[in-house]
């Protein structure tokens, strides 16, 4: 159901020429596109055409009366006057489970239509389903002043080319633990920083459903990038001659987890041998040309061939959903500024300033 209410503009439009007669409760106004129409527009709690019916709201008590005529229902009700009750949702007969909200669908001729909106654990028509949980730990160091990072989330597909699907998750103040929901199977989780570092967050040979995971961002999983890890002689090469000696670098460099070159990204298995897929580094930030974010805002969306969520990551002191605010001219006193940056439960001498 969606109740739409208008609100017509009174600026410029009322007419002192007006020959309709509006009554004590109304006004006479010309219409937008008709220059030589007019209408009467009611008070609020009136109308008819001369603005001299009063309204006898005959709605339930718990909906809200828009007309005498209108009546908006709230869930569970439905009817002209939002009398009748849905059986499906009732409190002692959930039929969401975990905590869902049960919606009636108001379809006027069955009564066992529902929909469950399930909270941010849980998905499934019913939801019944758990979905996975990710808990990410980082070193301070690393996330310092970072006010987000991407999460790049690999499904392998046999015979088919890698699914590679990003979420951007932002970072709340004092905290180095971001949790991530996830419904759909990954086998890689890759983690980038603002400054382009990535790190190998997860790696399954088979996904497992409801699975909590935790992992933490050491240094000896970083990505390395193969500027780092091989000589002039061999970057000179050509691309094809220079893949084949990827394997090596798994060999020689025992500790290496993963590395990237600027098409593939590459990990090394128990085995010591590397594993290579094509990997977008290059990833344009406005929203396939539809930013909506201001003041140079990244518009962020989390798929690129089908997107649900659009987020914007603002610069520097913006904020906002679409980076519309600003805090530049702000004059903070010191003990708003070491109060933002002071950590709770840590020694003075210990405090990050």
């Amino acid at each position: 159901r969606i109740a739409t209410q208008l609100f017509i503009p009174s600026i410029s439009l009322i007419t002192k020429s007006c020959s309709l007669y509006c009554g004590k409760h109304g006004r006479c106004v010309q219409y937008i596109n008709k220059n030589s129409s007019y209408f009467c527009q009611c008070n609020q709690g009136y109308s008819g055409l001369q603005c001299n019916i009063k309204y006898n709201c005959s709605c339930s008590s718990d909906s809200f009366c828009l007309t005498s005529s209108i009546c908006i229902c709230p869930l569970n009700k439905f009817g002209s006057k939002c009398y009748l009750k849905y059986s499906i949702c009732k409190k002692s007969n959930n039929p969401c489970q975990n905590n869902g909200l049960c919606i009636p669908i108001d379809d006027r001729k069955g009564l066992n239509q529902f929909t469950c909106l399930c909270n941010e654990h849980f998905y499934g028509t019913r939801c019944e389903n758990m979905k996975n949980r990710i808990d990410i730990e980082f070193d301070d160091n690393k996330i310092s002043m970072m006010s987000f990072v991407f999460i790049h989330f690999i499904t392998a597909i046999e015979n088919d080319n890698h699914q590679h699907t990003t979420i951007l998750k932002k970072i709340i103040f004092d905290q180095n633990i971001i949790t991530v929901f996830i419904t759909h199977s990954f086998h890689v989780v890759f983690i980038e920083l603002t400054n382009q570092t990535y790190y190998l967050g997860v790696l399954r040979e088979k996904f497992i459903e409801s699975e909590h995971i935790q992992t933490r961002i050491l240094s000896n999983y970083q990505c390395l990038s193969i500027n780092e890890l091989m000589n002039n002689t061999f970057l000179n090469y050509s691309f094809i001659h220079r893949v084949k000696y990827y394997p090596y670098l798994c060999q020689q460099q025992k500790q290496l987890k993963c590395f990237y070159d600027n098409r593939y990204m590459c990990i090394c298995d128990v085995n010591h041998f590397s594993n290579c897929f094509t990997f977008n580094h290059t990833l344009s930030y406005d929203c396939h040309g539809e930013n909506i974010c201001e003041n140079g805002g990244l518009c962020f969306q989390d798929n690129i061939k089908c997107p649900i969520l659009s987020i914007c990551a603002c610069l520097e002191c913006y904020y906002g959903t679409k980076c519309q605010f600003s805090t530049r001219g702000f004059v903070l006193s010191l003990d708003y500024i070491l109060g933002y940056h002071i950590k709770p439960n840590v020694l003075f001498n210990r405090q990050p300033f």
